[in-house]
């Protein structure tokens, strides 16, 4: 996951369009980009198809992209 702790102070000083449920996913995964959508879930309290709605929100704002070289 590309993420910077920088990226949570841009998102917070501009008008991105991001939800609450967005930004925490992305607090999350800035802590731990191994998180599952299960484990996300959890954490932010929400049920696991929010939190593949909002990893498909973040994709098409760009601010998300999929790793897919798993071992």
């Amino acid at each position: 996951m590309p993420f910077e702790k920088e990226v949570i102070v841009q998102i917070d000083n501009r008008n991105v369009g991001l939800n609450k449920t967005e930004k925490k996913v992305i607090e999350l995964l800035i802590e731990n980009p191994a998180y599952t959508s299960a484990e996300l879930a959890k954490q932010i309290n929400v049920i696991r198809r929010t939190i593949e709605r909002s990893f498909k929100t973040l994709q098409e704002k760009k601010m998300y992209r999929k790793n897919r070289n798993k071992a």
